[in-house]
């Protein structure tokens, strides 16, 4: 997806796509089994010749063709009184701002929806347009804990669920291999981002920058940041705002040089340019780019990016060496239940169905499931395909076996604000219109006084 997320992904605060049916009594195959509908979910939703057929209107930002499509065909071969339709929006700005205003307005809006990132989900929840979910959890019998692990899951305030995760992010440093190779220099497995700024300017050759960001989805500050403090990266332990952290400051100092070299994409043209990662690395311009594995989706589409090298995954670079934290990563794809839904209880049936082996269909898009169960080895198979002549297959089963801290910002108080902070102070910057110290310094003070605007 562009996995996903307005200014969220690695900026997942602002980070980094979906479905229902299996009784208490029956036993569901695990993910790993089958990304066809299990016969326990045809079971739940079998038709009856007096039963009213159910449509459920399910919209997501992933394009269908990359895996929603087969899911919910797949669902509904399966379960004829419970239709699921899928729409796709556009994960930016105007693209939420569509699906909010329909859940508000309730003109064609879904029954369930996916969030990107836990400021457009805090935003939604506090709005009113999520179904706190725990008394239909325990209707359908989903295992919360069994299937997903609690501790993956924000709880609100109120001490309830409003989504459920159903795509499992792993952040990655992707290489075009071609180019590494001729560099001379081996594919990291351990490295800090010294190593990063390192690599990236002996990479840099004639036309093929050394590395790139897409700007609507991250910035070295905030992924550098994420790799020095993990949990609420964007607070410290009084609740005062972290923006003035020497990790910030690395991060940002160092997009900044790398751009001035002309190692990276200047920030101003790649807004303007709307790159992609995509783009960048599959069409030669980049050598390597830190982004998610959804690109692997891009990597196999080869009408689109047409390209003859293979792409090398590499595991992300920290602030300290010795660290395995993975920013961008960790539990996405946040599914929720429209408040205004007329057919809640069906509506998580399907989310019931599609995590527990349903989204598998989205795995050959990049997509993993959150589902514990879900054998990683056939993971990697289906990622692969029939494309190992374009992925680097050793590199790509090593990342996935790895064990890493994700990200959290449970604690985060008004993250959306938070992180337009943080974006107009770290555009200053990099747009030359005030030095680092003034931009920290003025981001911490705008931060804490929203904090503590929050709280009033």
């Amino acid at each position: 997806m562009k996995k996903a997320l307005g200014y969220s992904a690695s900026l997942a605060l602002a980070a980094s796509v979906f479905l229902a049916g299996c009784s208490k009594t029956e036993t569901t195959p695990t993910a790993s089994t089958s990304v066809a509908p299990a016969a326990t979910a045809a079971a739940t939703a079998a038709a009856t010749p007096d039963q009213k057929t159910i449509t459920l209107k399910f919209w997501g930002g992933v394009p269908p063709e990359s895996g929603p499509q087969e899911a919910v065909d797949n669902w509904n071969k399966a379960n004829p009184n419970i239709k699921v339709e899928y729409t796709r929006f556009v994960n930016d700005d105007p693209g939420n701002l569509k699906l909010e205003t329909a859940l508000l307005s309730n003109t064609d809006a879904p029954d369930i929806f996916m969030s990107y990132g836990d400021a457009r989900m805090t935003k939604r929840q506090s709005a009113g347009m999520a179904e706190p979910l725990d008394d239909l959890i325990a209707k359908v019998g989903f295992d919360v804990n069994g299937t997903i692990g609690a501790e993956n899951i924000k709880k609100f305030p109120d001490g309830k669920y409003y989504y459920l995760p159903a795509n499992k992010n792993v952040g990655a440093v992707l290489f075009n291999k071609k180019a590494l190779d001729a560099s001379g220099e081996k594919l990291p497995t351990a490295w800090t981002w010294d190593d990063f700024a390192a690599l990236a300017t002996k990479l840099n050759k004639g036309e093929m920058k050394g590395t790139m960001l897409d700007p609507a989805l991250a910035s070295f500050g905030d992924l550098v940041l994420q790799t020095d403090k993990p949990q609420d990266w964007f607070i410290t332990a009084d609740g005062s705002s972290n923006f003035n952290s020497p990790a910030i400051k690395k991060g940002l100092e160092m997009q900044q040089s790398l751009e001035s070299k002309g190692v990276m994409m200047k920030y101003s043209e790649a807004v303007a340019g709307k790159i992609t990662v995509q783009n960048e690395l599959l069409t030669g311009k980049a050598a390597m780019a830190a982004s998610q594995i959804y690109i692997i989706r891009y990597i196999k589409d080869t009408k689109s990016f047409p390209h003859d090298f293979k792409v090398a995954f590499a595991p992300y670079p920290q602030f300290k060496a010795g660290g395995n934290i993975n920013p961008g990563g960790g539990m996405g794809d946040y599914m929720s239940i429209n408040k205004n839904s007329k057919n809640k209880e069906a509506a998580m049936k399907f989310m019931s169905w599609y995590l527990q082996e349903g989204n598998m269909a989205m795995v050959a898009g990049g997509r993993i499931p959150t589902n514990k169960k879900a054998d990683p080895a056939k993971i990697a198979s289906i990622l692969i395909g029939d494309a190992k002549d374009l992925i680097d297959e050793d590199s790509l089963k090593a990342l996935l076996a790895g064990s890493y801290t994700f990200p959290t910002s449970y604690n985060v108080p008004v993250p959306t604000e938070l992180t337009a902070v943080y974006k107009d102070e770290m555009e200053k910057y990099l747009l030359g219109a005030q030095p680092i110290d003034k931009t920290l310094e003025t981001m911490k003070k705008r931060a804490d006084d929203t904090i503590k605007g929050a709280k009033k």
